[in-house]
């Protein structure tokens, strides 16, 4: 049964629920839906497992530190662009000592940098790790909320790349409950992707992101 897309709002963001010290499932789920893609950007900076494991629990850990300060700040930048610059700053103080045997605080910017979208440096690599997880985990969430027929005419267009015809065909229905179908999970898709990316004016964190 395919259920209403609006109890999506009822969930307060996770960047607010881990605030709470003592909401150890929120910070779980956190972990679990952002410690992903940074260890993949560490790799793909040229890490070995071990390290790219330590960079990211010291990425982890600053996020921690950094919460008892989440405001919304419209002025501000977006939760991506914040953790993309503790992340490149953690990799490129790691490297800086592995390679060059010196600590990195010259160039990695103040350690009372604050996130500001102007000062955040373009990382496409970032970008594309932190969107195919958002990605991935938002199709795990809505998958349950729609039934088999619906999902099935979804997936044939828009996960294999087949034509609306020929999903039409394969699976029995209409052209058109195939496009109903791709739309009413699109849409759900889109929403669960927004609360999942924290995409949105980021908090005024006042966060020492080069720690």
């Amino acid at each position: 049964m395919d259920h209403d897309a609006s109890s999506l709002h009822t969930r307060p963001s996770l960047l607010v629920r881990i605030r709470d010290v003592r909401d150890a499932e929120s910070w779980r789920s956190f972990v679990e839906l952002y410690t992903p893609p940074v260890l993949r950007y560490c790799r793909l900076r040229g890490l070995q497992d071990a390290d790219a494991a330590d960079v990211t629990q010291e990425v982890m850990a600053q996020v921690a530190r950094s919460m008892h300060s989440f405001r919304y700040s419209p002025e501000r930048g977006r939760f991506r662009d914040w953790l993309g610059t503790i992340t490149r700053r953690k990799v490129n103080r790691h490297l800086n000592k592995k390679n060059l045997g010196t600590t990195g605080s010259g160039g990695e910017g103040s350690d009372q940098a604050k996130l500001d979208p102007r000062a955040v440096e373009s990382d496409a690599e970032w970008s594309a790790e932190f969107n195919a997880q958002i990605l991935r985990a938002a199709l795990d969430r809505v998958r349950p909320c729609f039934g088999a027929g619906t999902w099935n005419a979804f997936a044939s267009v828009w996960l294999e790349n087949q034509s609306a015809a020929d999903a039409a065909r394969a699976l029995g229905v209409s052209l058109e409950a195939v496009y109903v179908a791709k739309s009413k999970v699109l849409k759900r898709l889109e929403q669960e992707v927004l609360e999942l990316a924290e995409d949105f004016p980021l908090a005024n964190m006042n966060a020492n992101t080069n720690k």
